[in-house]
């Protein structure tokens, strides 16, 4: 099974926003996360990088909007 770490890129760093994401969906100016239990986290940003060899996503963000 592949599951995704995703990272917030923001004020020059990184911040571990969710891990054993499942899937993802964008709307407009919000990515909504879904971990493997079925939780949603909703980050206001872009994708900015995905590395599907590492299962890593990075979001160029300001904030997140719920968990």
């Amino acid at each position: 099974m592949c599951l995704s770490s995703v990272y917030e890129a923001k004020d020059g760093g990184e911040t571990l926003v969710c891990e054993h994401v499942s899937g993802l969906a964008v709307d407009g100016g919000s990515v909504t996360l879904t971990d493997i239990m079925g939780e949603e986290t909703t980050v206001y940003g872009t994708i900015e990088t995905v590395d599907l060899i590492n299962n890593i996503i990075i979001i160029a963000g300001s904030g997140r909007l719920s968990a």
